[in-house]
């Protein structure tokens, strides 16, 4: 049986707390192929058990049971479950994270990311750039300056585009003669059109809390890591790459896990509260790192339970009722919208804790959509920027070059970072 562990998991209710890992069992998780019968984690001979009960009677039809997809549950269904045991499946149905029903062909070797940059880090995480056939255009006209995915394959921008996220050239992505196409999940209507125009199967992934099906955003216990980890499943069932996806996820949890285990044991009373904003008048409600690295994000408390990372206008008054230890700016580069120096030539914030001790630091946050890669890389640096002395010998560039190189197969990706962006380095 396949199975996940995850460091935490954050409890919305309150977005203070952290559950270590040894309170928490394994991760278990519904594998969104029709054929999957019992609903577990995992398409086997027990599916064909549980179908041959349906026939008879004496089980309950379940949502994946119809395996290959005909309205009707009968012997045609366990002869398709065979074939997917086997690997012998022609196609497969299966839900993707905008909730839609797809029928996608067996083997994938063309793929046509057609969105935002959740898909194409996907593909390249998972071990499948030979797959991906074209690209949003956003990559073509993106400084290569601030995209890690960018930086670690220049060659993506050497491919034809396939449009704009709400705009995709149909003629263009057919004549990629792509097996599917991927989509980010915050356009499933660009999913719909383009699938419809075109014939091609289109898969919508994400890992932009944001934009998450239903059933995640209403589980309190689920994380932005777990929704990540859909993301990973789908694609990697997709693609052929389901052991890529679970060696990926278990690296994940075990680096969570180094930072965990500390941050887990410290008092709440000892943990910074962070302020975390884009702007002047707009804080991060949502920010998972945060509170894995042992911080209190002290915007959590106005959040809605959707998971959205929106940002929340805020006054500064409210930044003053806060008083954080600590404020985190988002900015990736050298130049800034909004920088440390706004804040501290901010007449109005000079009373505030994080101004008067210059506690202000830029991160590198999601941008441009959340990378699970420098996800967890900031876990590391954000440990240390609020617990120096329990991370005293942790040198962050080197784990977060290791953690880089592991997502994306190349060396020096952190050391790359630090040189094109105005993030904290330790002496």
């Amino acid at each position: 049986m396949k199975t996940s562990r995850i460091a935490v998991l954050m409890v919305l209710l309150a977005p203070s707390m952290l559950l270590t890992a040894a309170s928490v069992a394994t991760e278990d998780f519904v594998i969104k192929v029709f054929g999957n019968a019992n609903m577990d984690e995992t398409i086997d001979e027990e599916d064909i058990e549980y179908v041959q009960g349906i026939i008879d009677g004496t089980n309950v039809e379940t949502d994946l049971a119809d395996a290959n997809y005909d309205g009707k549950i009968d012997e045609e269904d366990i002869a398709q479950i065979e074939l997917v045991i086997n690997g012998r499946e022609k196609e497969i149905t299966i839900i993707d994270m905008a909730d839609r029903n797809v029928t996608v062909p067996r083997p994938i070797e063309r793929v046509a990311c057609i969105s935002t940059l959740d898909e194409v880090r996907t593909m390249l995480q998972l071990e499948a750039a030979d797959k991906i056939v074209g690209v949003t255009d956003y990559i073509a006209k993106s400084d290569p300056a601030r995209l890690v995915c960018v930086q670690a394959y220049p060659e993506l921008k050497d491919l034809p585009s396939t449009g704009a996220d709400d705009l995709p050239n149909m003629e263009q992505i057919l004549s990629l003669k792509p097996d599917i196409a991927f989509c980010s999940a915050q356009f499933p209507s660009t999913a719909d059109s383009v699938q419809e125009k075109t014939g091609i199967p289109v898969v919508c992934i994400t890992h932009s809390p944001s934009y998450v099906p239903a059933y995640m955003r209403d589980d309190p216990t689920r994380t932005p890591f777990e929704q990540q980890f859909e993301a990973y499943r789908i694609a990697g069932k997709v693609l052929g790459k389901e052991d890529e996806a679970e060696n990926l996820i278990s690296y994940i949890g075990e680096e969570l896990d180094k930072v965990t285990d500390v941050t887990s044991e410290i008092p709440e009373g000892e943990k910074p509260k962070v302020f975390f904003t884009r702007s002047s008048d707009t804080a991060v409600t949502f920010y998972d790192p945060i509170l894995l690295s042992g911080g209190i994000n002290v915007a959590s408390e106005m959040m809605p339970l959707t998971g959205s990372t929106s940002n929340l206008k805020i006054s500064k008054e409210q930044i003053i009722l806060w008083d954080p230890d600590l404020i985190l700016i988002h900015g990736f580069g050298k130049t800034h919208t909004y920088s440390v120096e706004n804040l501290l030539d901010d007449s109005d914030l000079q009373l505030v804790s994080a101004v008067k001790n210059r506690a202000i630091y830029y991160t590198k946050g999601w941008y441009v959509g959340w990378d699970p890669a420098t996800g967890l890389a900031e876990c590391f640096y954000l440990a240390k920027l609020f617990h120096p002395d329990e991370f005293e010998d942790l040198d962050v560039e080197a784990e977060g070059n290791a953690i880089l190189e592991r997502f994306y197969g190349v060396e020096g990706l952190y050391t790359w970072m630090l040189e094109n962006s105005d993030l904290h380095r330790w002496e």
